[in-house]
């Protein structure tokens, strides 16, 4: 008994405590340092060490919740917005953006962004950046108001102490350091991967989007046939909802930023479904509209440019066969070897000569050559399907 309380009496409960503490202290220390070193999300970006933490294969599951807050921590000012085909097709390290270093750029494409996104994340740009040139993809398509207090709640969920002492982090860092032989899902600078690479399975991607879309549309197909019948263009009469563009574009020009806006290209095999869901002369009439929004807004210097780049050239209508695509993903995602070609043509003046049609890739639309740009637009596509009788036969392979 007495060797007990003797023992007892040995363990000094206030030593015990101190030790404790200090302990947990130089746990949580150690934490911190390997999180801060590790950097799994890409935010602190003080240490690139190759085979330890060079590959952020954590950095997807997290990157809507992570790329404002990088934003607001790079504060580049050249920025991509968009959904998912600008956050893999534009290269944000293009010459023309960067200007040899002279900028930093950011891709803050996100997959799945809707209108309502990309507007609240150019919103959100404008007051924690000094933006001096914005890219914004779009779709043609109505642009309405946006209301962006909840919206953008997510873009304030994340506190950046969670990177130094969540359970996330350091599940992240952990990963991070076990995952190294994994192939990269993003740059440094916003660019997704997503399925670069994937051309070797490349044909049933493409006959897995066409049936998923074929199904979306249901009756609203009307005719998967493809018809070379040219319509008739006419200005349109109905106006359409834009104020959000326009409430974008004050905002934009106030703040004196540069902005070229870009419609989503597509590959002709998607282009095709539009086709055939009856939208295409809806799609001109809102760009039409959009067009001259644009040149009420505009500058004598061109300020502001709205450009398109569906059509039916080479790069759009590369042949999809298993192990041979260069350019496209899918029917809406493309490499950025595609988007370095709209960049060059949009900065550069630099065009890509199409060797299927007579035509120049890409065109700065205004009101003014809306009308040419829509009746080449169907004479080009009808030249190239008469004289690429492969392309029915792809397209009805991926259709069936």
């Amino acid at each position: 008994m007495n060797l007990f309380i003797s023992s007892f009496k040995l363990i000094n409960p206030k030593a015990y405590t101190k030790a404790f503490i200090l302990s947990l202290l130089v746990l949580l220390s150690i934490t911190m340092a390997f999180n801060r070193i590790i950097d799994p999300f890409w935010y602190y970006r003080d240490f690139y060490i190759p085979n330890i933490n060079a590959v952020k294969t954590e950095f997807k599951k997290y990157d809507k919740q992570m790329k404002p807050l990088i934003f607001k921590e790079l504060k580049p000012s050249v920025v991509i917005f968009g959904n998912s085909f600008f956050e893999v097709g534009l290269n944000p390290k293009h010459e023309a953006l960067t200007q040899g270093g002279k900028y930093t750029s950011y891709n803050f494409g996100e997959p799945a962004a809707d209108w309502n996104k990309v507007y609240c994340n150019v919103d959100y740009s404008l007051k924690t950046s000094n933006l001096q040139l914005v890219i914004i993809g779009i779709q043609a398509e109505p642009l309405p108001s946006v209301n962006c207090s909840q919206i953008m709640q997510n873009n304030s969920t994340v506190d950046t102490k969670t990177m130094l002492l969540s359970f996330d982090a350091l599940r992240g860092s952990i990963n991070t350091v076990l995952h190294q032989s994994k192939p990269p899902t993003h740059t440094s600078d916003g660019l997704f991967y997503y399925h670069r690479g994937n051309s070797g399975m490349i044909e049933q991607i493409f006959s897995s989007y066409t049936h998923q879309y074929v199904r979306f549309l249901g009756d609203r197909m009307n005719n998967p046939a493809i018809d070379l019948v040219i319509p008739d263009w006419n200005i349109p009469t109905h106006k359409h909802d834009f104020t959000g563009l326009s409430d974008l574009l004050q905002k934009l020009k106030q703040a004196n930023v540069q902005v070229k806006i870009i419609v989503y290209p597509v590959h002709a095999l998607g282009a095709e479904l539009i086709l055939n869901q009856g939208k295409i002369i809806d799609r001109w009439h809102y760009l039409y509209e959009i067009a001259d929004l644009v040149e009420k807004f505009n500058t004598p210097d061109n300020f502001i440019e709205l450009w398109d780049f569906h059509e039916y050239s080479d790069l759009n209508t590369e042949r999809i066969l298993n192990n041979h695509v260069k350019y496209w993903q899918d029917h809406g995602h493309f490499n950025y070897e595609f988007g370095d070609y709209m960049l060059d043509k949009i900065f550069l003046d630099k065009p890509y000569k199409s060797s299927l049609t007579n035509i120049e890739f890409g065109i700065k639309l205004t009101t003014n050559n809306i009308q040419n740009a829509y009746e080449s637009f169907f004479e080009n596509r009808k030249i190239f399907i008469q004289n690429n009788k492969w392309f029915l036969d792809d397209y009805n392979k991926f259709l069936n």
